[in-house]
């Protein structure tokens, strides 16, 4: 490698320099003044010492030439992956989400992602060992993968989550849809029962920071199976045949798993007033048109036959409304369920009423009610929920604080679950029997991708 070569050049600049000293009184006859040498003078200096300064530090090494050489080569790579998706008309980018997708648009990845992170507070009068509990948890952390494969009609989900108790990755949705046209598709797979509202829009699209204890104890959760769904412009009908769900089948089981006989669910909803897509989420923002849907469903599943364990039917139900306002909402439904066997017979209900309002434009103030009846514990649930919603970007990223009140105890109905569907994580515990005044804290953010 040449180096640069100063020696001579630091000679001629010296040289020179003395020269133009020398001939000052020729050049003061020419009409150059003696301040005009001096600052020739000064910039001759200045570049010999640049010039002395670069002869000491070589700025470009053996080492750092190998440097610029594998990055170029590293360029070079990645500019030819690009110009090869460019060449195929491949695109990729954001869309309200990550995504890649053919030139043609029949094949289409869509990545999304979603992070909760919570502290909760729980108070109890009653628990003598430890009436106060509190800390941090990963409440969701997931990863969504949805799209179309082929051509636009064949759609596909796969959603996990890592779970707050160890981290383990559990498959959550997981289907296979072809849309049939004029508002028919056709779903197999893994998926929520289509029954319950509040259950059935999104965990990051909630009001409060976490869904009701009624809601987690009457969801029908998640199942295996095939369904069929229509969305008109007012009406959107489900129904599905599938394994139901169990404590020892249903979610993530194989096909010959204990689970149920059979298990079939429909919901109807009626879009009065608005449009489909502002009823995705339980907020409605401001500016939003005025919104009302009507819904309800109906879920029957027999249990599993010639087992040790006893034959459960189950019959269940729902009705519910929603109302938006542009900048207010409202939610109230009551659900129903019917467990009958030859060693239990229990009615169950339970009821939800919540509301919200924006009071500035990033910032929501909210309060629920919830009420059920097990038909077990002495009491029934009664707890009210107050807090508010801080919007940075919408449900992207939003931070979340609210206060739950036990009005009566939180049995182990509510707290635990009576068929493994309970409010687990939702921060409340069991209270001791006619134990009253529980208290719950919560506050979240929020970041979806």
């Amino acid at each position: 490698m040449r180096t640069p070569r100063v020696g001579g050049a630091a000679l001629g600049l010296a040289a020179a320099a003395t020269v133009m000293l020398a001939s000052a009184p020729a050049a003061s006859a020419l009409g150059e003044d003696d301040a005009s040498l001096r600052q020739r003078v000064a910039e001759l200096e200045a570049r010999l010492a640049e010039l002395k300064q670069t002869s000491t530090h070589h700025w470009l090494t053996e080492q750092r030439a190998a440097d610029i050489r594998a990055l170029v080569q590293d360029v070079l790579a990645d500019a030819d992956t690009r110009a090869s998706l460019l060449q195929g008309g491949g695109t990729a980018g954001w869309d309200n989400g990550f995504f890649l997708a053919s030139a043609d648009g029949n094949f289409r990845l869509n990545l999304k992602g979603l992070v909760q992170v919570r502290y909760v507070f729980n108070h109890q009068d009653d628990d003598a060992e430890d009436s106060s509990r509190g800390g941090f948890e990963s409440r969701r952390t997931k990863l969504i993968f949805t799209g179309h494969v082929v051509d636009p009609s064949w759609i596909y989900k796969v959603q996990g989550n890592f779970s707050s108790m160890g981290g383990g990755f559990v498959l959550e949705d997981a289907f296979i849809g072809k849309a049939l046209g004029n508002g028919w598709t056709f779903l197999a797979g893994q998926v929520k029962v289509p029954m319950q509202r509040e259950f059935l829009v999104e965990n990051y699209d909630q009001l409060p920071v976490e869904r009701s204890l009624v809601d987690a104890e009457f969801n029908a959760g998640r199942t295996q199976g095939a369904a069929i769904d229509y969305r008109g412009d007012w009406l959107h009908f489900t129904f599905g045949y599938t394994d139901g769900h169990t404590a020892t089948g249903g979610t993530n089981a194989p096909a010959l798993a204990y689970d149920t006989e059979y298990s079939l669910t429909a919901r109807a909803e009626v879009l009065l007033a608005g449009s489909w897509d502002q009823f995705a989420d339980l907020t409605s923002w401001k500016g939003e048109e005025f919104g009302f849907m009507l819904g309800g469903g109906i879920h029957y599943q027999d249990g599993e036959y010639g087992t040790a364990a006893d034959e459960i039917e189950a019959l269940q139900w729902t009705v519910d409304a929603s109302l938006e306002f542009g900048g207010a909402n409202l939610l109230a439904y009551v659900v129903g369920r019917h467990l009958d066997s030859t060693t239990i017979d229990l009615d169950q209900y339970g009821f939800v009423i919540q509301g919200g309002f924006f009071v500035t434009d990033d910032v929501e103030l909210f309060a629920r009610y919830e009420w059920g009846d097990d038909d077990i514990s002495s009491e029934d649930l009664s707890i009210v929920t107050v807090g508010f919603n801080k919007y940075f970007s919408r449900q992207q990223l939003r931070w979340s604080c609210d206060v739950g009140y036990g009005l009566n105890e939180v049995s182990a109905t509510w707290g635990d679950g009576l068929l493994g569907t309970g409010g687990a994580g939702a921060g409340w515990r069991t209270d001791a029997s006619d134990n009253d005044g529980q208290i719950v804290f919560r506050t979240q953010l929020q970041l979806k991708f």
